[in-house]
């Protein structure tokens, strides 16, 4: 690489970029974009993808390759120049988004002390590797369309023998002869192009349609569906992506089974509205009412419930009431609510029901009803075919 100095005055900042641009669509990839880029401005050059992962730089790492946090690169792309940042190696360098339209692809970097008269040519560099980004997208797609029928026979059933299929999934990294879990994520950011592709980028083989993804997460873990998600959230930057995964199973005849069940957690998520990642073992309680069919829950909450269901604010109060261990302040806030009204409903519903909703044998059974309810709300939103919401 060339010592640090001046940049060269031969070539325009619009010249440096067609040239680079005849390069990349030449066939040269990112190590000689970088090089290129490195030897005009006397600046080492790196490129991070948008989870901080190093991707190429114009010089072999001498140690261990540097990384960038992911919250310094999610700053880049909300800067309106060039972001001064650390790299892990503790290297300062200046950094500029790659992208194209929406699609987000990483960050570049050039090494400081980084001169004004330089930062134009590391913005010219950005085209010529988003070019080699976007190439590189579409040469995986055949790869990735394979991988997303085998996910979807997966998620759906199959009738293909277990063996068959662990074979053909360990072609695409996934062990279903070892604990793992379905996994169904949600988008519902304005960027669906990006979303297309977010999970695949993430480094996990996947299923997209619309605005839904599945995947199949490694043992179960509850952190790696986090890591997952944080991760794909980092491709679409804008909008919110939440996920949630099914009971831990062993063999591939039990995933669409924890698929199945991770699709009535995500739909119970987002009638929630709070939290963005719901893993099968997080549930509690309703990890047992999961497996009760249907009809049995229903007998279960009219049982317990049943005089309070026509009255949605009752319902509303008896799971705050119960939630707030029987704080009339609590509930007041939380419904909005003067605290005399607070206990005039806990009176009726005293009434109604009978019982004391501070009995402890009470709470134990108006939980369980509460919690059957919601489930149950769950399932009725739940469209087993599409594994999205029902539409009227």
């Amino acid at each position: 690489m060339a010592p640090p100095g001046p940049v060269s005055p031969a070539a325009t900042p619009e010249e440096f970029e067609r040239e680079l641009n005849r390069l990349t669509l030449g066939g040269e990839g990112w190590p000689a974009i970088l090089r290129r880029l490195a030897a005009h401005t006397g600046h080492a050059a790196w490129l991070f993808d948008v989870h901080g992962e190093l991707l190429a730089s114009s010089v072999a790492p001498a140690g261990d390759a540097p990384s960038v946090r992911a919250s310094d690169v999610a700053q880049v792309f909300g800067a309106e120049r060039p972001t001064p940042l650390t790299m892990s190696d503790g290297r300062p360098a200046r950094a500029a988004p790659v992208r194209a339209d929406r699609r987000r692809f990483g960050i570049a970097l050039l090494a400081e002390p980084v001169p004004p008269a330089v930062v134009p040519y590391l913005l010219a560099a950005t085209t010529a590797l988003a070019i080699e980004a976007v190439r590189r997208d579409a040469a995986a797609d055949a790869g990735t369309a394979a991988g997303s029928e085998l996910v979807d026979e997966l998620r759906c059933g199959t009738l293909r023998a277990p063996d068959d299929l662990t074979r053909a999934a360990a072609r695409f990294g996934m062990r279903l002869d070892a604990p793992h879990a379905g996994a169904v994520f949600d988008y519902d950011g304005p960027h669906v192009r990006a979303w297309a592709t977010a999970l695949p980028r993430a480094g996990v083989t996947a299923l997209h349609q619309g605005r839904r993804a599945w995947a199949v997460v490694p043992g179960g873990d509850g952190n790696e569906l986090d890591r997952l998600r944080e991760r794909a959230q980092a491709v679409v930057g804008e909008g919110v992506v939440r996920a949630a995964s099914g009971p831990v199973v062993t063999g591939a005849d039990r995933t669409a089974h924890s698929f199945r069940e991770a699709e009535v957690l995500l739909t119970l998520l987002l009638r929630r509205g709070e939290g963005v990642v719901l893993p099968y073992a997080s549930l509690g309680l309703a990890q047992l009412l999961v497996t009760v069919p249907p009809e049995r829950l229903r007998e279960f909450v009219e049982r317990h419930l049943g005089p309070l269901l026509p009255r949605e604010d009752l319902v509303r109060t008896l799971r705050a009431w119960l939630a707030s261990s029987g704080s009339r302040t609590a509930v007041a806030d939380a419904l909005h609510l003067h605290r005399n009204s607070v206990g005039y409903r806990v009176g009726q519903i005293k009434t109604l029901l009978g019982v004391d909703p501070l009995d402890p044998e009470a709470i134990v059974l108006l939980q369980a009803a509460l919690t059957a309810q919601e489930l149950l709300a769950a399932l009725d939103e739940h469209d087993p075919v599409v594994g999205g919401r029902k539409t009227p």
